[in-house]
């Protein structure tokens, strides 16, 4: 069984601290590959849930994941990457419990962008076609967990030390600025960039979840705003900003973080810094399911 991990160091970062670092996704894109740029990374909506249904819903993230209604779907485990795209990690906690599906609208397809058709590394890294992002299969469950496959960056909970630094998500079709990105909890908005929103979750252990790749013209929050659980941020995109003039682009998807604002230990003694990445699958799996059955109604 996992241990839970104890936090080292209760000084808290500000956000505007946290995230001068860049963090990314992957090289530049190869025929619709994933990647990542110098600067700070990465439709119809759903209707307006009434003033009641969006209490309702704050009120469960307090409580426990196991005392919310849950619908389950085809899922790989945590850690069980597409086969030959990296390593795994050995905590698999739920890093972030209660919090909402960071997507507004369903389904969504959580896997590889860089191991999938349209990805640079797929079905080889050298294959003169990478296939293209479109392709159903990456529109299709199950889910494939991604944080660990090699990317390049380093990232001490992997096992070997480097990989991604997040997962990804493709929103219901191969349609770029249809799909909502929401808050995952009540928090402040710590960062916006030109492809990246950041929220610093306002309960402890202070959560900052980032969220990548969004049309810059379609973000509906600035820096200092407070959101709520569920708050629309912006839409799923495949921007990747501007890289000495030009506009870059990855495929559609949103890339979504978790990182901690204090130090924090691994179950197995790892030592993790303040700003550092966790796993978000765990995470994403229950509050899917959560999502499914209700959970987190959209707030404008």
């Amino acid at each position: 069984m996992i241990m839970r991990r104890h936090p080292i160091n209760v000084a808290i970062f500000l956000a505007a601290m946290l995230f001068g670092m860049n963090a990314c996704d992957s090289k530049p894109p190869v025929d619709g590959g994933d990647a990542s740029a110098s600067a700070s990374e990465s439709e119809s909506a759903d209707s307006l849930e009434s003033a009641e249904a969006s209490d309702a819903a704050s009120e469960v993230a307090s409580e426990s994941a196991s005392e919310v209604a849950m619908v389950d779907f085809p899922h790989g485990a945590a850690t069980a990457l597409v086969a030959g795209s990296g390593s795994g990690y050995t905590d698999v906690s739920n890093w972030a419990p209660g919090i909402c599906f960071p997507m507004a609208q369903t389904p969504v397809y959580a896997n590889s962008q860089v191991y999938s058709p349209g990805g640079d590394h797929y079905p080889t890294t050298t294959a003169s076609n990478h296939g293209v992002q479109c392709d159903p299969v990456n529109y299709a469950y199950p889910w494939k967990d991604n944080f660990c496959e090699a990317r390049g960056w380093n990232n001490p909970v992997c096992a070997s030390g480097q990989g991604h630094q997040g997962q990804d998500i493709r929103p219901a079709t191969c349609k770029a600025n249809m799909y909502w990105a929401v808050a995952a909890e009540d928090g402040v908005v710590t960062q916006v960039g030109s492809y990246t929103v950041a929220v610093t979750g306002n309960g402890a252990p202070h959560r900052i979840y980032r969220y990548l790749h969004m049309q810059k013209s379609s973000v509906k929050v600035t820096v200092g705003d407070a959101v709520k659980r569920g708050q629309k941020l912006g839409l799923v995109s495949n921007n990747l900003g501007v890289s000495n003039g030009v506009q870059q682009y990855t495929t559609i998807h949103l890339h979504f973080e978790v990182r901690i604002a204090q130090a924090e230990q691994l179950a197995d003694g790892t030592q993790l810094t303040a700003n550092a990445f966790v796993p978000p699958y765990t995470a994403l799996v229950d509050a899917y399911q959560r999502k499914l059955a209700g959970d987190c109604p959209t707030v404008e």
